[in-house]
């Protein structure tokens, strides 16, 4: 008990030796007169010095409090504020806070007028920068490393500001403005009316403004999007970022009453305004402590000092909302910067006690309740990790290892900007914050398109059907290679033509497939143009063989026929056509800068909108050269003069008789198809080509889907039809005529002949009867014999003999053998 008694009496001499410093505390609330946690910092701070260490020659004492009347005029306020400044008994060094953020920078030039030092702890306006001030409040040009920083890691180029008429806002977006691309609509603060505040085709909003007059702006989006006013407005997915030091449930009736508007503005529910977050964010520039139960300088842990001013059932929103962390801290900083200056001898009624006391205190670095505190030259607190926020609602979970508690819908720390350089924190990512997609800022952008799914279906279907055609014309040119029938149309070469075929399908899929990965793109488009090039080859340089070796044995000009070509030999010709192909394609993609390019897509209307309601100009990736319809045209020109040779070969070949040989009036079909589909695949080329991709796309694979079609038909299925009618080849080499357009067969002919040849038998034979009977008549004695032949033919039988035995083409293979007639009498 007496060294309790000791103790006390000693403090007290010790209280009553030190002199005295006068401070006095102004605070501001916008638009309420309720006062704030500051105030109980700042005399927590008072006491805490007075009881500690930190002075040893001085005691700090409160002269009064006064509450700036935030909704007061600023002539108001600044008189309020001199009155205040200069009614104290005694003479205050110091005034802890600044007053409302409209009129702080009149009342610093008044406090720099009247010799006191101000010390403001809750205002960031940055006019303030530049003034004999000191703040442990951070200046809001971090706002603009926040918002430029954000906007830069998500790709967003167009933000549109909200900005409310007050100092305190508009310094902010004259710098943001100048930061980013971004246009501006101005809120009255006292306006009853708000409208034209959201322009078209813009997504990403900064509210720049009061949480009252956010509310607001927040309500009119919810009307207008209720009410449908344009359709290429979706308020529910544009990006609203907030200031961070707005209160919790800041959107609220409760928390943000706004009972002094009775305009439409304010019937929005509580429920319709948070909706309109579930997109948002909120960025903070406000120094956070980096431990809270770690040890400061200022006596007090920060969970300690949370607990004194707030009690124990505050959340983490203390530190994000509150500002009595940063006027406890404002108080020790004076503190210190009084000690420091008491060393040099200055008392405090010097002239240049202030002089002196500013000068220290830019030289202050000390762990505060807020966490770090230092100043810059123009006396305002450095911060160096400012934190954005994004607005959650998950009821009773735990997002990051932060509880979401009551269920409400909050806000939660994603990342940090350091140094202009936003990024995640553990545990977040893009998928975390926005799902599968960032959100747009309604700026034209750039779409791809591929080929339409619906047409990729049906060509996908039709050229598989096209392959199975194929792969049943080479089974059956297998299965049946030693029957004569296919054993006379050569059947490795009609495995060439299937296979030129399969390829030129191949292609078709390839057209069909689109992708917009400029890489992959390249690689497709190049393996789609060698497979239609070799495949047609393949095909036509095949059929142009074999209709010339028809052509070369039916049409040999010398006497004595030569040996046919062999399918080897024929090999070697589409071979050259293929070596030909190979040299020019290569030569083309080396000359030419045939990569993938994206190309404009006139299919899609200027007014399209991608899937996020965005305008879109519309592309898609197609592999060309410079120039690619040269190229081109060349090579068609190369493939039509293969076609035109085949052709001729056909008409030349048509009068061969012999059906499994002859595929000439079906080359001409082929050929005469094939032409058509090649000049609308040539004015396609030019009319479509980098244009209309689907179009494009379409015809192009239609033309030669056609082709593969066509010629299957023409060459194959004949021979499976000749094959069923005459599965053990007896009727091969039968003769087709062309009478009227009618087909008369080598039989039918034969038919004919007899018919003339009995014809001529009795005409002889009456010729014969009258020659005897005229014989007998002159000659009674003798007697014919008819059982006997005359000893010479006559010429009339010589001349049917000539008739009988004369070819009727000499430009055939010989038909059916020469019948023989014997007349009567004739052994």
């Amino acid at each position: 008990m007496r060294d309790t008694a000791l103790f006390l009496y000693v403090a007290a001499v010790s209280y009553a030796a030190k002199s005295p410093f006068y401070v006095g505390h102004v605070y501001a609330i916008p638009y309420s007169s309720n006062k704030t946690d500051a105030v109980a910092a700042v005399q927590l701070a008072i006491d805490t010095i007075n009881n500690g260490s930190v002075l040893n020659n001085y005691n700090a004492n409160l002269t009064s409090t006064l509450n700036a009347q935030c909704q007061q005029s600023p002539k108001s306020q600044l008189d309020a504020f001199y009155a205040f400044a200069t009614a104290s008994p005694a003479k205050m060094t110091a005034v802890i806070g600044g007053g409302c953020p409209a009129v702080t920078e009149s009342t610093a030039a008044l406090s720099s007028y009247l010799n006191l030092l101000q010390i403001s702890y809750d205002t960031g306006a940055i006019s303030l920068s530049n003034i004999n001030f000191i703040r442990t409040y951070p200046s809001d040009e971090h706002l603009i490393d926040i918002v430029s920083s954000v906007a830069q890691y998500y790709g967003w180029k167009k933000i549109h500001l909200i900005t409310q008429d007050e100092t305190l806002f508009t310094d902010v977006s004259l710098l943001l403005k100048q930061a980013i691309n971004s246009s501006e609509a101005i809120v009255q603060s006292k306006d009853t009316q708000i409208s034209e505040i959201f322009p078209v085709e813009t997504r990403i909003f900064v509210l720049n403004m009061y949480p009252l007059i956010a509310r607001r702006v927040l309500c009119y989006a919810v009307q207008q999007n209720a009410a449908g006013v344009d359709p290429s407005h979706y308020y529910v997915q544009y990006v609203w970022i907030t200031l961070g030091w707005y209160p919790q449930q800041w959107w609220t009736r409760a928390v943000t009453p706004d009972s002094q508007y009775t305009d439409t503005f304010t019937v929005c529910s509580d429920a319709a305004l948070e909706a309109m977050l579930h997109w948002a964010l909120a960025i903070n520039h406000r120094p956070q402590p980096l431990d809270t139960t770690g040890k400061t300088d200022v006596n007090y842990t920060s969970a300690q000092f949370q607990k004194l001013i707030a009690g124990s059932g505050t959340s983490e929103y203390f530190f994000q909302t509150s500002v009595a962390p940063f006027a406890y801290d404002a108080v020790f900083a004076l503190a210190f910067a009084v000690k420091s200056v008491d060393k040099m001898n200055i008392i405090p009624n010097a002239s240049n006690f202030t002089t002196y006391l500013r000068n220290e205190m830019l030289k202050l670095n000390f762990t505060g309740i807020s966490g770090p505190v230092t100043f810059d030259g123009n006396g305002t607190r450095i911060q160096t990790s400012l934190q954005v926020f994004k607005y959650r609602s998950y009821a009773g979970s735990v997002v990051c290892g932060t509880a979401l508690s009551n269920g409400y819908f909050e806000r939660v720390a994603i990342g940090t900007v350091t140094n202009g350089t936003f990024k995640y924190i553990t545990c977040e990512s893009n998928q975390t914050v926005w799902g599968s997609l960032i959100p747009p800022d309604g700026s034209r952008t750039i779409g791809f398109i591929v080929v339409a799914f619906p047409l990729f279906i049906v060509y996908a279907i039709l050229t598989s059907l096209g392959i199975l055609f194929a792969i049943i014309c080479a089974l059956f040119n297998l299965i049946n290679r030693n029957h004569k029938i296919v054993r006379l149309t050569s059947p490795d070469l009609n495995y060439v033509i299937v296979l030129g075929v399969s390829l030129m399908l191949f292609s078709i899929y390839l057209y069909c497939i689109s992708s917009s990965d400029f890489t992959l793109q390249t690689i497709v488009g190049k393996i789609r143009l060698w497979t239609q090039a070799v495949g047609f080859s393949l095909c036509f340089g095949t059929i142009l063989a074999k209709v010339w070796r028809v052509y070369y044995i039916f049409h040999n000009p010398s006497a004595v026929k030569k040996t046919p070509p062999k399918d080897w030999q024929l090999f070697l010709f589409v071979m050259a056509l293929i070596v030909i192909d190979i040299v020019f394609l290569t030569i083309a993609q080396l000359v030419d800068d045939y990569t993938a390019k994206k190309s404009l897509d006139l299919e899609m209307p200027s007014n399209s909108r991608n899937e996020n309601n965005v305008l879109a100009t519309f592309y898609y990736v197609e592999i060309r050269g410079d120039h690619e319809k040269i190229w081109k045209t060349l090579l068609y020109a190369f493939k039509g003069l293969v076609q035109a040779t085949a052709f001729g070969l056909a008409v030349a070949t048509r009068k061969v008789h012999i059906k499994v040989l002859n595929d000439a009036k079906y080359i001409a079909a082929i050929i005469y198809t094939t032409t058509i589909l090649l000049l609308i695949s040539v004015l396609g080329l030019f009319v479509l080509s980098g244009k209309y991709m689907n179009a494009f796309a379409g015809v192009f694979s239609m033309c030669l889907m056609i082709v593969c079609y066509v010629v299957l038909t023409f060459l194959f299925i004949p021979k499976m039809w000749i094959f069923y009618k005459d599965p053990k080849g007896e009727r091969i080499f039968e003769r087709s005529n062309s009478v009227s357009g009618s087909s008369i067969t080598a039989d039918q002919t034969d038919g004919i002949k007899l018919k003339k040849m009995e014809k001529r038998v009795k005409e002889l034979e009456a010729s014969l009867s009258a020659h005897e009977k005229n014989r007998i008549k002159s000659q009674p004695s003798a007697t014919l014999s008819l059982a006997t032949p005359p000893a010479s033919p006559t010429k009339d039988g010589a001349v049917f003999e000539d008739e009988i035995k004369k070819p009727q083409d000499d430009d055939e293979l010989p038909s059916s053998p020469t019948k023989k007639v014997s007349f009567a009498g004739q052994e």
